[in-house]
């Protein structure tokens, strides 16, 4: 039984996009400035290397931004993501990015309360390389909600019309 909310489009409102993508873009940009401090500002210290000074800012920034994400991450579950899998929609790459936000999500527990470094390691290399590849995902995402959406416009269009010229040819 289809209930009512569900015959509308899946589309986020304005400000729901400018959440999602506003956090999304600064979550990237504060993992890339982490990652660029790390492997590549890094200097020599007195007992060997020494982590770039900003390291930790980018590191407290993304933790805020992260968040800041599950925030409206959890508020696109129901209003979005539920309800388009419900309705057979765009499921290959919406069920991508949930993996990929998984994935970044348990990682990022790991780092935070993992011991050891050989754990660490793997688990920074899994996020970092999730987080890059989710960019993607997301492109990759919206470009087929819009190409989708185009589509079933289309269809409804002609739909419309070879309706109006059925409805012409029986009455005139």
């Amino acid at each position: 039984m289809k209930h009512h909310h569900e015959s509308g489009p899946i589309k986020l409102s304005r400000r729901h996009q400018l959440w999602i993508y506003s956090i999304s873009v600064s979550l990237v940009v504060s993992g890339v400035g982490w990652l660029v401090a790390h492997y590549f500002l890094a200097g020599a210290g007195e007992f060997g290397d020494a982590p770039h000074y900003s390291e930790p800012w980018w590191l407290k920034l993304h933790g805020a931004l992260a968040m800041a994400f599950l925030v409206v991450f959890g508020a696109l579950l129901p209003a979005h993501a539920f309800r388009a899998w419900r309705l057979n929609k765009n499921r290959y790459s919406g069920a991508l990015m949930m993996s990929m936000a998984f994935i970044l999500i348990i990682s990022a527990y790991g780092l935070y309360y993992a011991g050891g470094d050989v754990l660490r390691d793997w688990l920074g290399l899994i996020h970092w390389i999730t987080g890059l590849a989710a960019v993607a995902g997301l492109v990759l995402h919206i470009w087929m909600g819009k190409r989708n959406r185009t589509r079933v416009g289309h269809q409804l269009q002609h739909r419309h019309i070879n309706q109006k010229h059925a409805n012409h040819k029986r009455n005139g």
